[in-house]
């Protein structure tokens, strides 16, 4: 079966995405939305004034979609209408991701154990500390702050309730900490059937400091090495969500993304994303031996079930070359050299002749494979050069312990 797929989305993820549909045994044509100059070379790019017009003169069969904005906006409900098949969650399902209180109802009318949590639209007084507020929408990961000073924590949630993410924190969770190490489940959804990728962790921090500000990703590497009573719960929690979905009828062929907390022996939600992680994806499909056009083959035809991944040896890493000033601003213009030929993904880039130039706030991600892939990644992180360039150089082996 040879497919012709359009993959919608900029960023590292879905330059991860493409080159692994690229080299598909299931992909006849690959077609690009929005690709970053990184790699808008391995597909060929798509009218952007009529996006579902355009595929569909260029018959194509599957689209792709990797940021949660578009998916939140409808994008797969349209392509569906058109008669063209999605690998990505409907509007109606985006809600897990795009409204937190969504998901918290979700989680409780299922008994999927989350925090404790109070949603507000005013100025209310925040008496305990440590505390997590959450902007109710879409923040692109910057919604979220861990607050361990009272004062601190009164002043966010006025600055959200003030509009600092515009009508995305109207409304806020203030939810109760919980402390423990994190992990991230992708799993794939075909409408009947649930399969999980390898657990991954990734660095949600700008630094190793507790009150860092949260990012859009830092880093992070699959597997997770896991005591057989983790991967006891984990597996309780999978058939939780499966059953959930089931029951909810619920009717697309999408990821879901859990973001797990290991806290008093139990695996917890902290949230849910309707999406691959951006950067666990790019550790992911760099770890992945499987043929992903062969995996999406089997979610449409909901067939999940009968699919099993093949994965390399070792562990897959991934290290994010950011802007100093991120997640709070951005670079551009400023000239990108030391690129190698492999090993990276773009993101926040723009191509001048030859040469490549900062365009954004998370610039690269740099992904590694075996016994010590931080180590590897970060010797081809400090090859490459811009000003300003910045990384966590704290991400290590040390950081691969559960």
């Amino acid at each position: 079966m040879k497919l012709n797929f359009l993959v919608y989305g900029s960023g590292a993820r879905e330059h991860a995405i493409a080159k692994k549909l690229a080299e598909s045994n299931f992909c006849n044509k690959l077609f690009l939305y929005g690709a970053n100059d990184g790699f808008s070379n391995i597909g060929a790019a798509l009218d952007e004034e009529n996006l579902i017009e355009s595929a569909k003169k260029n018959k194509v069969d599957v689209l792709v979609v990797g940021p949660e904005n578009p998916l939140c906006d409808g994008i797969t409900d349209e392509f569906l209408k058109a008669g063209i098949k999605c690998i990505g969650v409907n509007k109606y399902w985006s809600q897990l991701e795009s409204s937190k209180y969504f998901a918290k109802l979700f989680m409780q009318k299922h008994n999927i154990k989350t925090a404790k949590y109070k949603l507000v639209d005013s100025v209310t007084d925040i008496l305990s500390v440590p505390v997590v507020l959450k902007a109710d929408g879409l923040c692109k990961g910057k919604g979220v702050s861990v607050v361990f000073e009272r004062e601190k924590a009164n002043k966010i949630l006025a600055e959200l309730l003030a509009g600092k993410f515009g009508d995305a924190s109207g409304q806020v969770l203030i939810e109760e900490y919980l402390l423990g190490d994190e992990l991230s489940l992708i799993s794939l959804w075909d409408g009947k059937h649930l399969l999980s990728f390898l657990p991954a962790r990734d660095f949600k921090r700008k630094s190793s400091e507790l009150d860092s500000l949260n990012t859009g990703g830092m880093g992070a590497y699959t597997p997770v090495k896991l005591s057989d009573v983790q991967l006891q719960k984990l597996k309780v929690y999978e058939n939780s969500l499966k059953k959930a979905l089931q029951e909810e009828n619920a009717n697309f062929v999408g990821f879901i993304y859990s973001g797990l907390i290991w806290h008093e022996d139990d695996f917890y939600v902290l949230e849910y994303n309707v999406r691959m992680g951006d950067p666990e994806a790019q550790a992911l499909l760099t770890h992945m031996d499987s043929d992903l056009g062969e995996l999406f083959y089997f979610a449409l035809e909901k067939r999940l079930d009968e699919y099993e991944f093949r994965w390399k040896q070792g562990v897959s890493a991934c290290i994010v070359l950011s802007a100093a000033n991120y997640p709070e601003g951005s670079s551009v213009g400023k000239k990108i050299t030391g690129l190698p030929d492999s090993g990276i993904y773009y993101a926040g880039v723009k191509k001048q002749g030859a040469e490549f130039f900062t365009n954004g706030g998370r610039i690269l991600s740099v992904c590694a494979n075996g016994e010590r892939p931080f180590n590897s990644a970060k010797k081809i992180a400090d090859s490459i050069h811009f000003e300003d360039k910045y990384y966590r150089r704290d991400l290590d082996e040390n950081q691969m312990i559960f």
